[in-house]
This record gives C-alpha cells, structure tokens and sequence, in this order.
C-alpha cells in the first residue's frame, strides 16, 4: 500500500501504472472525482481517498456488479467498526442512517477498467470521515464523526482492504448477490433514472438483475433493467382512485412504509433472531410487545432496522441495564405510545387536509394523507426523541423528589376526575364527525389546563380526565380552572369535578388504589359544575385565601365507604354548591 500526501486523484495515480493489486492512499486529493465527473473535495486528512486495481470477473456479465460489491465491502467494514446503520443507493453511494431517520451520503465508489498489459478495474473509495457539517458539500451528505464515530482512517482503511480481499475471490459469482440486494435501499423505492444520453425513466426499483442492473417496475408493469444512470429516490405518485386495485393499494402501502423504515421487508423472523444473535422467541415476544401483528415463521415482514432494534435490546440484557422481563415491559410501553401517537398525529393530519370535504376519506385522499404523514414524520422522529429524553429528566426528577426516608408503596398525589355532564345524552343526537368534535375539544382543553398548573393527565377517556399534582393546591386549583373553562366553551358547557388526596400506586402508564377510587366517586356525586372534595383536601384548602369549603358531613360513597364529603368553589362563585352544602 502506498500513502501519499496530496494528489490530483488516486485514481488518476494508478490510472498512470494499474499494475494488479496496487493500493493507493491519499491524505488530500485536490482534483477528487465521482461518477458523471463530479468534483468531490474534503479537507486534509478528514477523509480516506483509497484506490486499488483488482482483477475484474472472467465473465463479463458479472462486471456490472463489481462498483456493487465494492459497496458491499465498506458496508461490511464500517458494521464491523461502528454502531451505524449503514446502507447502499445503486449503483456507487455509501449511505448512513442519521438519528434522525434520514439517509444521508458518507461516501461513493468510482469504478474505471484498465486496458494495456494489465486489464483489470481501478476501485476509487472516498468516505467522510472527519469533516464537520460546513466541511460537507451539501445537506445531503454527512460524516463519521457527525454521527459520533470518532476513528482514526486506519483501521477503517484496512478493514476495506481485508474485504475486498474476501469479496473480490467470489465476485465472479452470485454468492454476494442477495446481501447486497437486502443492503441496498434504492430496492423498493419509486425512483428516476436520468443517463446524459437518454430520456429519465421513472418508476420501481424491483430488483438487481444477473448484470448488476436496476431493475424497474412502470406503472403499465414492464420492467426495463438500467445499467447506468444517475438515480433519485422520489415519492410514488397514487394511481387515480378509480383505477385503484387491492394489489394498487398493498403496493402503495409497501412503497410509504419503505420510506418511513428506510429499508424494505427482506428478512424473515429466525432471520432477525440469527442476525441479532438470540434465540427466536425472544424476537416473536418482543414483536408482540411493541402491538405488532404475530407474523408465521414463513413471512418475510422484517428489515434491518427491525434487526437493529432487537440487538439494542439484547445488548441492554447482556450488559446486565435489564433483564428479559423488563425488555418486553419496556417494548409495550414504548408500543402503546407510539401506536397512539401514530394514529392521534394522523388523524390531526387528517382532519386538516379534508376539514374543507367534510372529513370524508375516500381512497385518493387517503394517499394524500399518507403522503403527508410521511413528509411530517421526518421530522416528527428527531421531535419524539428529544421529547422522549425529557420527559425521562422530568420522571426522574418525580421520583427523586417523591423519595422518602422511609420506604412506602406508592407516591403521595392529589388526584382529580373531571367528567362532562350529560354526554351519554348528548351523543345520541350527534353525528360521529361531531363527536370526535367534541372529544377532541374536551382533550385538548383538559390537558392545557393540567399542563399549566404543572400537573399530570394520566389518561382521557372520552367524556373523562383522570389528573395529578404533587399539591393539593395545585389539584384544585386545576379543578377550578378546567370548571371554568369549560363552562365558557359552547360546546363542552357542563362538567363535575372530584378531587381526593393521598397515595396512589403507578403501574404501566396509570395510577391504581383508594385515592384514585374516592376521586372517581366523588366525582359521580358531584352535580353538574360542583367541586367535590375528601376531607384531607378540605382541610388544605380552609387555610387558603380565595376558596370556601362546604362541608357536607359523612357521606358513603359505593365501594369506598364513609367519606367526608365537601364542594370547594373560589370565593364569590358559589352558585354551583348544592343547598345541602351552604352550612
């Protein structure tokens, strides 16, 4: 191998004298090149600028694959070396998956045959290594260390070249071939190929042929294969309704899942167990757990980012962070959230864009919904994960601060339940387009309200709000503001309030135990606009200016007991509190 300082281009070096098998390694190439002779330049000693001259396959119909099989090579080093997700765009760009979901360029393959006494093929690698994103020629490329790879070139360099060594013995066959086919992301997208010599061709990359040709689907059907060509991945245009078929529809539904996961179905289920390193029910549990339909032994419905989320989980084991249990605890509540928030984001999306048609989906609007959702999620993803790790910080902080002492089952809370009065009766002479109105207004509203007095909403369901706060002020105060705005919206008009106080045991997202039952019950004794309390929270609040309490004495509550009921109201609005209760 030979290193040089600065060069015009490695290849141009062994262009001048291809002897078999001759490496060239440059710290800087002032005239660097990739395909369609465009310039690719980087800093000294931020990127690797490697050429080799290799034997090119004795048939010739396997030179097409050899650019691929380079590909191949630097994928198989760079998942040796690093955490990435690396993947490969037909027919020369190396590609990483970035922490936000989006491929980005991290390097290309530049492939010349040689002639003279040695026939052969110069291999030209340029990978991003150290460039920071100003050092970058454009949004679409990254680097190694922009994804918190931080290594030196050499090892990554020999760790090509090792291989190459390896790929190269077998490039004259179809070994190698369905492994490139599985990294590849172009397979499965809607794309255009534009050559300098002939009109762009558009449609589905289905396949890599026997030459290392795309091949793509037309919307007639008639499949073209393309040797070469410059390829951009673009959005699949939806058929018009009318001419929509059940296989139209699975089709569409691949296509915009593909560019949500950035990789296509190509494994089945003992695949992801061998490649993750588990047995193979691990995965099935794990699939389970996360509300995915069971998938038969036969299908294949999984990809590699599938793989890579059930090998972060196995590392999270085998590092000894959780046991099994606490995985597939995990995998649900991650799964149940994101579902609902997948399918709340959507509807939102949804309702926008068909506000105007009267809500009504038919097939063409619902393509365009889901174009529109997977415009949205690119950057809803990174949006999840810093949401996501603060709402970590902020449970941490809840329970370090609930920490006691002495040990106790449970956390001590002011619990609310907020209920719409007369909803049963109200949703009988309502259209469903009115009720989701109607339910969504009474989410929304509940949960700025809670937000802003620094509480919790644990759930809603429908005409219901189960809330928190680590105060009993903060409980009524919440209760107080949610009555009044309701009150002043046409829509809701009417709402009852029960709040009790004391510990509660959190489990799964939800909070369980005497004090959430009193608040429930309380809540179905309290008339339209009450705030009915236990007597824990009415003897809080008589010592707090602005609020009267009424108290109502002992009062047995179905499946509680005796409690001491009392309605609190701010002072001067006591038009709400029952005649029983001005004592």
């Amino acid at each position: 191998m030979e290193v040089l300082g600065s060069v015009d281009s490695t290849n141009a070096v062994l262009g001048a004298d291809p002897r078999p098998w001759r490496v060239v390694v440059a710290d800087h190439q002032s005239a660097g090149r990739g395909r369609l002779d465009r310039q690719w330049h980087a800093p000294h000693g931020s990127s690797i600028a490697l050429s080799a001259t290799l034997p090119l396959p004795d048939d010739p119909r396997r030179w097409g694959w050899v650019p691929l099989l380079v590909g191949l090579c630097v994928r198989t080093a760079l998942s040796r070396l690093t955490h990435l997700d690396v993947g490969l765009k037909w027919p020369n760009d190396i590609l990483v998956c970035t922490e936000s979901g989006t491929w980005r360029k991290l390097g290309g393959i530049l492939c010349e045959a040689t002639g003279g006494e040695h026939p052969g093929v110069i291999v030209g690698i340029g990978l991003n290594v150290w460039q920071n994103e100003s050092e970058l020629p454009s949004d679409a490329a990254t680097s190694l260390s922009i994804n918190g790879v931080y290594l030196d070139r050499e090892p990554i360099i020999v760790a090509i070249l090792d291989e190459l060594a390896e790929i190269q013995k077998v490039w004259g066959t179809s070994n190698l071939d369905d492994d490139y086919r599985a990294a590849c992301v172009t397979v499965g997208q809607h794309v255009k190929v534009s050559t300098a010599h002939a009109a762009d061709a558009e449609g589905v990359a289905v396949d890599i042929d026997e030459s290392g040709r795309l091949v793509l689907e037309q919307s007639d059907g008639a499949r073209t294969p393309h040797a070469v060509g410059d390829v951009v991945h673009v959005r699949p245009a939806m058929p018009p309704a009318s001419d929509l078929r059940p296989v139209d529809r699975a089709r569409f539904v691949d296509r915009i899942e593909e560019q949500l996961l950035h990789s296509p179905r190509t494994l089945r289920r003992a695949d992801v167990s061998e490649l993750a390193g588990v047995d193979s029910d691990f995965p099935r549990r794990l699939w389970r757990a996360l509300g995915f339909a069971n998938a038969r032994d036969e299908d294949v419905v999984f990809n590699e980012r599938d793989v890579e989320a059930v090998r972060r989980m196995v590392e999270m084991v085998g590092q000894g962070l959780i046991n099994e249990q606490t995985a597939i605890g995990i995998a649900r509540a991650v799964g149940r959230s994101t579902d609902r928030m997948a399918m709340w984001t959507l509807q939102l999306i949804s309702d926008m864009m068909l506000a105007d048609e009267g809500f009504e989906v038919d097939t063409e609007r619902a393509a365009d919904v889901a174009e529109r959702m997977v415009a949205v999620a690119d950057h809803l993803v990174p949006l999840v994960e810093h949401v996501t790790r603060r709402n970590v910080a902020n449970s941490i902080a809840r329970m370090v601060a609930d920490a006691e002492p002495e040990s106790h089952v449970g956390v001590v809370r002011t619990v609310g339940f907020a209920d719409l009065v007369d909803f049963t009766k109200r949703v009988r002479s309502m259209s469903e387009r009115d009720l989701a109105l109607l339910v969504i207004r009474f989410e929304t509203l509940a949960s700025d309200v809670v937000a802003q007095a620094g509480g919790a909403v644990v759930k809603t369901v429908g005409d219901e709000v189960l809330f928190t706060h680590r105060t009993i002020s903060g409980g009524v105060q919440i209760a107080f503001d949610l009555l009044a705005a309701v009150e002043a919206d046409p829509l809701l008009r009417k709402i009852r309030i029960g709040v009790a106080t004391g510990r509660v045991l959190a489990r799964q997202g939800d909070i369980y135990g005497n004090t959430v039952n009193r608040a429930s019950r309380l809540t179905a004794l309290a008339a339209s606009g009450e705030v009915l309390v236990d007597e824990d929270v009415a003897d809080a609040m008589r010592k707090i200016d602005g609020v009267d309490v009424f108290a109502a004495g002992p009062t047995q509550l179905a499946g509680v007991g005796e409690v001491n009921v009392s309605a609190v109201s701010r002072t001067g609005s006591h038009t709400h509190i029952h005649e029983e209760f001005n004592r």
